[in-house]
């Protein structure tokens, strides 16, 4: 298993973001929320949001760059192929590293079990 998170796994342009906040579903968590919906692409995407509202420019650059790293870790976890954007919450800076993996853990279980629900 490749565990680069290469340029084109990164959600980067307005255009992408925009499509995929008005088409996709939410899964609403207490540190952040997660708008999501499969691709054809064979592999996922992945943006991170954080508004200067979780903190100055350092902070919200820390909390997204660990965000980035748990999606290149658990890249296995997500079974389809699916364009992610996490939108990141003050309460988020409370966490340790091992309790944010595990909440991340726990939304793509719950996204997948939504997804064959459907």
């Amino acid at each position: 298993m490749n565990e680069r998170l290469t340029p084109r796994e990164r959600i980067r342009s307005d255009k992408d973001f925009t499509g995929l906040y008005k088409s996709g579903s939410r899964y609403r968590g207490r540190y952040f929320t997660l708008v999501y919906r499969p691709n054809n692409l064979g592999f996922s995407w992945l943006g991170v949001v954080a508004s200067s509202k979780v903190g100055p420019a350092v902070v919200r650059n820390m909390v997204k760059r660990r965000i980035r790293e748990i999606f290149r870790r658990n890249k296995q976890e997500v079974a389809v192929p699916t364009d992610l954007i996490v939108i990141v919450r003050r309460e988020i800076l409370d966490l340790a590293p091992a309790e944010l993996e595990a909440g991340y853990s726990a939304a793509l279980r719950a996204i997948a079990r939504e997804s064959k629900a459907l």
